[in-house]
């Protein structure tokens, strides 16, 4: 499996691994968004690859995490189970007909134009969150206190919001993490804590599902998404002890630097085809 690559090629999967792992353990976030740029513009990954090999990456990266969250009672299963009886159908048929798509060129030049728009889209919602969490979470609680006496209308909410989620993970790889996480803080009032646990095991099911999908069709590329998760293990034992030692403003802003300068370089290689 790793003969076809040289070990020139294995060391750049190893390093890029271990810069994104690095940045996710500063700030937990910036998963996909980051992947995605560094397989596309980088590596030169054939867009349709490089989404089931991110989210073979994601699922891979999440195992540890998740055992460690089980374990630490962290998971809202309640909301989780809702939120996956919209996910899991959405995020099955999306990636089953990206996948089928796969060998329209034009398809894919629409799937990398999407996937540019989602990452930008995921740039907003990140500046969004960064400047809720500077203000406080007033706003975001009573959002939150209101569904609370609605639970038919909040369970609702949650395969709907599901569904969404769902099925911008199979078509794109990004909303994990970068989608998940705000929804749960600010339409379900989920804590901190709460919130990371429950991302991380929905994120999990989606990634496993959209992996299986693409890989069923050897849409993914195995050795380079074992390389960089290996790498991503290492990185992110890094960055989150140095996490502790920096402002969380200036962490987070240096990851949302790096995803638009990902996003920027993600564009300027589509205009030049």
């Amino acid at each position: 499996m790793f003969d076809q690559l040289e070990i020139g090629a294995i060391l750049i999967r190893l390093l890029l691994g271990l810069f994104i792992g690095f940045c996710i353990g500063l700030t937990s976030i910036g998963g996909g968004v980051l992947i995605l740029p560094a397989l596309t513009v980088l590596l030169k990954v054939d867009p349709l690859v490089a989404v089931g090999t991110t989210t073979l990456y994601a699922f891979l990266t999440k195992i540890t995490a998740l055992v460690h969250h089980i374990k630490l009672k962290t998971i809202d299963w309640s909301l989780s189970k809702r939120f996956l009886s919209g996910a899991i159908p959405a995020t099955l048929l999306t990636s089953g007909w990206i996948s089928l798509k796969g060998a329209d060129h034009e398809f894919k030049a629409q799937l990398e134009s999407f996937i540019i728009g989602v990452i930008f889209f995921g740039i907003i919602l990140m500046i969004w969150n960064m400047i809720s969490q500077k203000k406080g979470a007033l706003t975001q609680s009573r959002v939150a206190q209101k569904l609370l006496q609605h639970p038919t209308l909040r369970s609702s909410l949650a395969i709907f919001v599901g569904a969404i989620c769902g099925a911008l993970v199979g078509a794109t790889a990004i909303g994990g993490g970068v989608l998940v996480v705000p929804i749960l803080i600010i339409l379900f009032g989920l804590s901190t804590s709460q919130t990371v646990g429950s991302a991380i095991f929905l994120a999990f099911i989606m990634t496993a599902i959209t992996s299986l999908t693409f890989g069923a069709r050897g849409e993914l590329d195995l050795p380079t998404a074992l390389i960089m998760s290996l790498g991503s293990t290492i990185g992110v034992y890094f960055g989150s002890r140095l996490s502790v030692k920096l402002p969380d403003l200036l962490l987070r802003s240096i990851v949302l630097s790096l995803v638009i300068l990902g996003a920027i370089m993600m564009c300027v290689k589509k205009g030049a085809h």
